[in-house]
């Protein structure tokens, strides 16, 4: 019995090795959970101090921001950004510790995003008027008694501002130069007969998105209603045609007018001193627009998206991609290009254009040229190589060669003649251009020369030329020559003067490439040997290309007095529907040679987005007007003028002041924006912060 109470002897030392084990193992693990959590402790008050480190220059940036923000500093000679001094100091900032934060200017004077106000994506004013005649309103504001017109963004009349009826209103600025009348509303209080430099007044000088003539395009084929009827970035100068297809009598009535993305260039010449024969008279050099929808570039649905071609009819406003919805500048718009006294008029019909918008420059939809001339070109056998190439055999004439006929050189073809009366004929093949003359050219003259002389001095040569050239009748011209003479003479035969014939369609349709002339030779009186001598025969043209016109004639005449439309003075744009929706500008309308007038009924939306330049603007608000959002407005950021700086944040331990020495904990760039940079508006500016970095 005793025997069950005994152990063995190797079982006590087995369970005390298992105890060691055991207690050395909860050991080690609570000397590394213990050691964990020190870490962890130690780091958590690390990165306490280091958030405190950044809310703290966080926030006394924000306090040098705050304080320019409230501050009229604008940089001008002997300022300090934070009154007499360049230091901010922050006594007391953050518990018991201190800041400073100072600035150093940046001697750049730059554009919120624009190295130049004509390098940029956003305009300075929501209407800018570049006109100084005192007998000319700048802007001309019309509207019903107690209606007010209402504009998003600065405006700034070179001369004055006369608003007719109602109230002009205004979320920013308004400058005249000269006199204000009226009711007027803005932030601060209009600037009227103002003379400071401001440099928002200026002309922005934009440039065109073509800097020479598009290729010129013939309209498009139209002949059912309700069709969609595309047009392709061009040059077109028929007013006429355009306003015809888009009247109430035309074959393709109630269409939708597409106008591709791309260039547009309205040079017309349906009347005036640089006028086309082969273009219609009837309705001067004004597009009319009195039927149909008018959509202008990238179309889209009612969402806002990208579809492959707008709808019949389109839905106006809102047919196109508006740029000031195109953030990432992944569409094209268009830009329609008025050259001369090129004009546009808007009735019955609607019209929507939404320009391009660029990462630097602005989206204008409508632009309205200042410069640019056409030149009369020159060509003839020795100078642009409208050379005869083939004389065909079979003429009496000896030596009758194209080398022999070709150049003023001495070298000459003969031909005796054997009775009175004699004749004969010389066909000469050729006359081709080295360069093609470009479509949309205009013939001014064509002329054959001919460098002759004859023997018989008792009685005068004389010629009759005929030229062919593609298709339509023969243009055929004679004249008298000249008594005999030892000495070579020139002698001119003028063809097609009226300048409508196969040669000037020809000419204009771009498709001359060469000519064949029949020259006919007439020798009067015995003796029977009289001779012909002739050295050359040419081939003379002179003709005007395409080319970008600045605004001329009525477009620039003044002073405007309204009316839309004179033989004195004109508006390039002319908007006079009266019976709904009419024209929507998407983009910046620049026209700084002339004026616009704009009648305004049933507006649905802005009417103008980007902002108007221009000589003048003419606005009227029919009775029946009922819109009461902006109608002329320019994107919230746009740019006023500003300057950048520098600021430093600097943290210290105690009250202060914070010494500027040593490493910063912050640096910023930032620029203060004013809408007149000669008077800043405390607590009215905008800071932009450009750019927010930490020191090492």
């Amino acid at each position: 019995m005793r025997g069950r109470f005994v152990r063995a002897r190797g079982e006590d030392g087995a369970a005390l090795v298992l105890a060691l084990i055991i207690v050395t193992v909860v050991a080690l693990g609570l000397s590394a959970l213990l050691s964990l959590s020190d870490t962890s402790i130690r780091t958590t008050v690390g990165l306490r101090d280091q958030v405190s480190t950044t809310y703290s220059a966080d926030g006394a940036m924000q306090a040098a921001v705050n304080n320019l923000r409230n501050s009229t500093y604008n940089h001008a000679a002997g300022q300090h950004c934070f009154g007499t001094t360049d230091t901010l100091q922050l006594s007391g900032f953050y518990g018991s510790d201190s800041a400073a934060v100072t600035c150093e200017s940046d001697p750049k004077r730059i554009l919120i995003h624009c190295p130049t106000l004509s390098d940029c994506n956003r305009p300075g004013n929501a209407i800018l008027t570049l006109g100084t005649n005192p007998a000319e309103d700048g802007v001309n504001i019309t509207q019903p008694i107690g209606s007010t017109f209402r504009v998003h963004g600065n405006v700034f009349s070179n001369s004055n501002i006369n608003v007719v009826k109602g109230a002009l209103n205004t979320n920013a600025a308004v400058w005249a130069r000269s006199s204000c009348s009226g009711t007027i509303q803005s932030v601060p209080a209009p600037s009227c007969n103002y003379g400071d430099s401001n440099e928002l007044g200026d002309d922005p000088n934009y440039v065109a998105d073509a800097t020479t003539a598009p290729v010129h395009r013939d309209l498009p084929t139209c002949n059912r209603p309700n069709s969609l009827v595309t047009f392709l970035p061009g040059t077109y100068d028929d007013a006429n045609g355009l306003s015809t297809m888009m009247g109430n009598s035309s074959s393709c009535k109630n269409s939708t007018w597409w106008f591709t993305p791309g260039t547009y260039y309205f040079d017309f010449h349906n009347s005036g001193p640089a006028a086309n024969p082969l273009l219609p008279s009837a309705g001067d050099n004004v597009w009319t627009i009195d039927n149909g929808t008018l959509v202008g570039g990238t179309p889209v649905d009612s969402a806002g998206g990208i579809i492959a071609k707008p709808p019949v009819p389109a839905s106006i406003p809102g047919s196109c991609d508006n740029p000031i919805n195109n953030v990432n500048f992944t569409t094209d718009g268009v830009q329609f290009i008025f050259g001369g006294d090129s004009r546009l008029t808007v009735k019955a019909g609607e019209a929507e254009l939404c320009g391009s918008i660029k990462e630097n420059k602005v989206p204008v939809a409508v632009y309205g040229l200042k410069s640019g001339t056409e030149t009369t070109t020159t060509w003839t056998g020795d100078a642009k190589s409208l050379k005869l190439n083939a004389v065909t055999a079979g003429s009496k004439f000896t030596n009758a060669t194209p080398t022999t006929l070709a150049t003023n050189d001495a070298t000459v073809a003969t031909w005796n003649s054997t009775k009175k009366n004699d004749s004969t004929v010389l066909t000469l093949k050729g006359f081709a251009p080295v360069d093609p003359i470009p479509a949309g050219s205009r013939l001014q003259s064509a002329e054959v020369k001919i460098r002759h002389r004859h023997t018989d001095i008792t009685a005068a040569d004389s010629f009759d030329v005929s030229l062919m050239t593609g298709s339509g009748p023969a243009l055929t011209g004679s004249t008298t020559g000249r008594i005999g003479n030892p000495s070579l003479q020139t002698d001119t035969i003028s063809l097609d003067t009226a300048r409508t014939g196969a040669l000037a369609t020809a000419i204009y349709k771009g498709n001359y490439s060469d000519a064949t002339i029949d020259l006919t030779t007439k020798l009067q009186n015995d003796p029977k040997n009289d001779a012909e001598l002739i050295d050359s025969v040419q081939l003379e043209l002179t003709f005007i290309p395409p080319a970008l016109r600045g605004a001329n004639g009525c477009v620039t005449s003044g002073p405007y007095t309204g009316g839309g439309d004179s033989a004195a003075n004109c508006s390039m744009i002319t908007a006079t529907n009266t019976s709904g929706n009419q024209f929507y500008v998407q983009g910046t309308t620049y026209a700084p040679k002339a004026a616009l007038d704009i009648t305004l009924n049933n507006a649905e939306e802005q009417v103008f987005r980007f902002g108007v330049i221009s000589r003048a603007l003419w606005v009227k608000e029919t009775g029946s007007f009922s819109y009461t959002g902006v109608v002329i407005e320019v994107p919230d950021d746009s740019p006023g003028f500003v300057f950048s700086m520098y600021l430093t944040a600097y943290l210290c331990p105690g009250a202060g002041p914070c010494s500027t020495t040593g490493a910063p904990a912050l640096r910023s760039k930032v620029a203060l924006v004013d809408a007149n940079p000669s008077t800043p508006q405390p607590g009215a500016r905008q800071v932009t912060i450009l750019s927010w970095s930490r020191p090492g």
